[in-house]
């Protein structure tokens, strides 16, 4: 196996708003470039898992987002600090087998499909978690 070097691609904190979804997006975009083989796929990710922390977490902290390359995929991670995070759960709500027209609630699946890889990190001090996904290059 040979070693491969880790390195952080960008950082930023972000308010718990509506807004930061978007801006999320924007930053990945100017950090991989158009073109970056995992770029349109990281950006879904961090769009959804933002969206997550933004509306679900506990508390009034920021939202912290890194991108890291690891050489054969991006890693992203959205760290929440608080007393309860905004930990994902995997599942197909009944409404969603009723009424498969419905907005939200598929965040989790997208992630998942896309990613070689994604867990939760818990945090004890200070309290929080890291939700992080790894997103192999597309070829």
């Amino acid at each position: 196996m040979t070693p491969y070097q880790v390195s952080l691609i960008g950082e930023m904190e972000l308010p718990r708003d509506r807004r930061s979804p978007r801006a999320a997006r924007a930053a990945v975009g100017a950090w991989l470039g158009e073109d970056h083989p995992a770029g349109y796929n990281a950006r879904l990710v961090v769009s959804e898992l933002v969206t997550n922390s933004v509306l679900y977490a506990d508390g009034s902290s920021a939202v912290r987002l890194r991108l890291y390359d690891f050489g054969r995929h991006i890693r992203v991670e959205v760290e929440d600090s608080g007393i309860r995070c905004a930990i994902p759960l995997l599942g197909v709500p009944q409404s969603d087998v009723e009424n498969p027209a419905k907005e939200g609630g598929r965040g989790l699946f997208i992630v998942e499909s896309v990613s070689d890889c994604w867990g939760i990190e818990i945090l004890r001090d200070p309290a929080g978690c890291i939700v992080w996904s790894h997103i192999p290059l597309q070829e």
